[in-house]
């Protein structure tokens, strides 16, 4: 951990939480962030929106990466341990989070890499899949959701695809996490009516590198 001894939860909830992503390959947790780590995610949020810190997302890898609003419509921002010290204990979250996966389901993660997304009215983000060809570093996606004031009929919902016609809908309410296999299923964001706003991260083989994937 990174600045703290003690965990949020208890390995009986990893354990029954990491069941379900076996057995399914997804699994969602509702209020999976405490109150007072949400409201600090929140400031930061919003100031960083104040600053223009966010940035337009592209589609590819490396010098292949393009920007199709088109296909996916989100502004981000790329979460770093050393610099973003004001939301520290949600990298202690994150850190909790890859504990347990090494210690109850014995992958072979050894880092993560997060961002903030924003998606504006009217935005989405096509079907698709969160690998790439030759790039197999991510093991796990993980959203955590920061929309208090999401109704039904709003949109961007995260459509995942399973076998044949089975597909699952997870509304983007506040404080639910999802978290799926990257190399195995299909999603995509439905075309969202209001502002959307996400932590999107992923669980990897190896430590991430600067110039990160988009």
């Amino acid at each position: 951990m990174s600045t703290q001894e003690t965990t949020i939860y208890s390995s009986e909830q990893w354990s029954n939480w990491l069941e379900q992503l076996a057995n399914k390959d997804y699994v969602f947790v509702d209020d999976f962030i405490p109150d007072q780590l949400y409201q600090q995610v929140q400031s930061y949020f919003q100031q960083l929106i104040d600053e223009s810190e966010f940035s337009k997302a592209a589609i590819g890898t490396d010098q292949q990466r393009q920007i199709e609003s088109s296909v996916r419509g989100d502004f981000i921002y790329w979460l770093d341990k050393q610099s973003d010290d004001e939301i520290i204990n949600l990298f202690d979250l994150f850190d909790e989070t890859l504990l347990n996966l090494r210690q109850q389901m014995f992958l072979s993660v050894s880092d993560y890499e997060f961002h903030f997304a924003l998606y504006p009215p009217q935005t989405r983000y096509e079907k698709h899949i969160d690998q790439f060809q030759g790039k197999k570093n991510r093991v796990l996606s993980m959203l955590i959701y920061l929309n208090e004031e999401w109704e039904p009929g709003d949109g961007g919902e995260l459509k995942i695809y399973g076998p044949g016609d089975d597909t699952t809908l997870f509304e983007p309410i506040a404080k639910r996490m999802v978290m799926f296999k990257s190399d195995t299923l299909e999603h995509e964001v439905l075309l969202t009516q209001t502002s959307r706003k996400s932590i999107t991260g992923w669980l990897l083989h190896q430590p991430a590198t600067i110039g990160k994937l988009i």
